[in-house]
């Protein structure tokens, strides 16, 4: 599922910079419901934004914990994984 779902992050990024969107609030895609694990998750943002260094001024990860949180997928949540692999860096 790992070439799929970067390939998704791939085209997210790329459409938002063909219509020159710079700042951009994204979210945990995939880690509710779908039940993507969210350090897999995160770590594949980061190296898909990493090819992108420069094209955006802001990126926002807006994360909440919700129901979907601590089951066996994300037992530590959503929000923690993100911030591990994302919180202040700069691309």
């Amino acid at each position: 599922y790992a070439v799929g779902m970067r390939k998704k992050l791939e085209n997210l990024l790329s459409i938002a910079h063909y219509h020159q969107h710079d700042c951009l609030i994204l979210s945990a895609l995939g880690c509710g419901a779908f039940r993507n694990p969210p350090d897999h998750i995160a770590k594949l943002f980061r190296s898909v934004i990493e090819q992108y260094a420069g094209f955006f001024q802001t990126i926002i990860f807006a994360i909440i914990d919700d129901h979907n949180s601590g089951q066996r997928h994300n037992p530590e949540g959503n929000f923690k994984s993100f911030k591990d692999e994302l919180d202040g860096q700069i691309f």
